[in-house]
C-alpha cells in the first residue's frame, strides 16, 4: 500500500480514526513543540489496491474525495483561532536584552524573583502592563544569556507552566518560585485556573503573557513586543 503523510504544522486538531471500504484514514497529534497553535496534525491516508469492478472504483474515488475534504476540514477548524498567523512564538535575535530594555513601555515592575533553580536564566521577573485602550495584564519575563540558551534551558521550564495542562503547586513543578503568582483568579473542580495560557520566546527572552487561551496569550505578548520597540512582523 501507499502511504501519503500530510503535516498542518500550524494547526491541532482531536486523535481520531475512520475507516472506509478500500481506503483508510486516520487522524492524530504529532508533539513537535509548542507552535502558535499548539500541536500539529498528522493525516495518513491509505490506499489499497483497487479492483476492476467499475462499481467498486467510484465508491474508492468517492471515499478519496471525502477524505480530502475531512483533512481540509480538520485543518481549518484548528487553524481557525489562531489570532494572528503573522507572529511568531519563536523568534531568533542576536540581540542580548535585559529587564530595563523594556522599561520604555511604562510596565509596572511587581517582583523579581530568585532564579536559583532556573537554570541558566540570568533575570525573572513579574509585571504589570496596560496597552492602549485595554486592561492592565499581568506578564512575566525570564531572562537568559543568548537565544539559544533560552530554547534548550528555558522552554521547559515555561512548558510546564502554561497552557491548560499547566502545573501550578509547587510540589508539582522544578522551579517553584513565584507558583502562586501562576494562578488565575478561579478555580473550578478544586483545578486551578492557569494565568498564562501561552508564551513567546524573543531572542534571549521567554515572555509569558496573560490570556484566557493561547490565542489572547500571543496577542498580549505581540502588543507587549511592539510596545516596547521590537520589530514582531506583520
Amino acid at each position: 500500500a501507499m502511504v501519503r503523510t500530510v503535516f498542518s504544522p500550524r494547526c491541532w486538531a482531536t486523535s481520531s480514526t475512520r475507516r472506509l471500504p478500500l481506503l483508510s484514514v486516520s487522524s492524530a497529534e504529532r508533539i513537535a513543540g509548542r507552535l502558535p497553535c499548539g500541536k500539529a496534525t498528522s493525516t495518513t491516508i491509505l490506499f489499497s489496491p483497487v479492483a476492476s469492478d467499475p462499481a467498486q472504483v467510484l465508491r474508492y474515488r468517492t471515499h478519496l474525495a471525502w477524505a480530502f475534504l475531512f483533512t481540509v476540514a480538520i485543518a481549518g477548524v484548528a487553524c481557525g483561532s489562531n489570532g494572528d498567523a503573522s507572529f511568531l512564538k519563536i523568534t531568533p535575535d542576536e540581540t542580548v536584552r535585559d529587564i530595563d530594555d523594556f522599561t520604555r513601555i511604562g510596565f509596572k515592575r511587581a517582583r523579581e524573583y530568585d532564579v536559583n533553580g532556573l537554570p541558566d536564566a540570568t533575570g525573572a521577573y513579574m509585571i504589570y502592563y496596560t496597552p492602549a485602550n485595554s486592561e492592565p495584564a499581568q506578564y512575566e519575563l525570564r531572562i537568559y544569556p543568548d537565544h539559544a540558551t533560552a530554547l534548550e534551558s528555558g522552554t521547559g521550564y515555561a512548558d510546564e507552566v502554561t497552557g491548560p495542562e499547566a502545573l501550578l503547586r509547587e510540589v508539582d513543578v522544578r522551579w517553584n518560585e513565584g507558583t502562586r503568582d501562576r494562578r488565575g483568579g478561579g478555580a473550578f473542580r478544586d483545578s486551578l485556573t492557569p494565568m498564562y495560557a501561552d508564551y513567546a520566546v524573543y531572542g534571549n527572552v521567554i515572555l509569558m503573557c496573560e490570556g484566557r487561551d493561547s490565542t489572547q496569550s500571543l496577542d498580549r505578548c505581540k502588543v507587549f513586543l511592539e510596545a516596547a520597540g521590537v520589530d514582531v512582523g506583520g
